[in-house]
């Protein structure tokens, strides 16, 4: 179903988000995260993971930079004992591609607010009304 207006949120301070989410730090964003991700979506939460690991203690990720992003703590999240210590995701045009409509699909779902910052763009973590209420 596509969005209207009425299903996004601008505050003051020029965060957009889903009506009726409310911002949250990481620590409980990831106390219930995944209620919102269902098995459908289920590829969705690695890339939670790693906006975990980026979030500060407030849920700021100031300045995204999807590259560093993807290389860096992206990948840390998807780490296993198995990988070499190195191991990184490659960035590339498909990642891209598919990291910016997954991240847009965190905006819909009432996961994450987007702020435009000139030549980057914020996210700060956000939960749809009433969860861990």
């Amino acid at each position: 179903m596509p969005l209207t207006p009425d299903d996004i949120t601008t505050d003051s301070d020029r965060w957009g988000y889903r009506t009726g989410a409310r911002f949250v730090g990481p620590n409980e964003w990831d106390k219930h995260r995944l209620d919102y991700i269902n098995r459908r979506h289920f590829y969705l939460q690695s890339l939670t993971d790693g906006l975990s690991l980026a979030a500060d203690g407030e849920g700021l990720i100031l300045d995204y930079r999807p590259n560093e992003f993807y290389e860096g703590t992206l990948s840390d999240a998807m780490r296993d004992e198995d990988d070499d210590p190195g191991w990184k995701l490659t960035y590339d045009r498909f990642s891209a591609m598919t990291l910016s409509v997954f991240m847009f699909e965190l905006v819909t779902a009432g996961l994450l607010a987007t702020r435009g910052n000139g030549d980057s763009v914020d996210y700060r973590l956000t939960l749809p009304g009433g969860a861990g209420a």
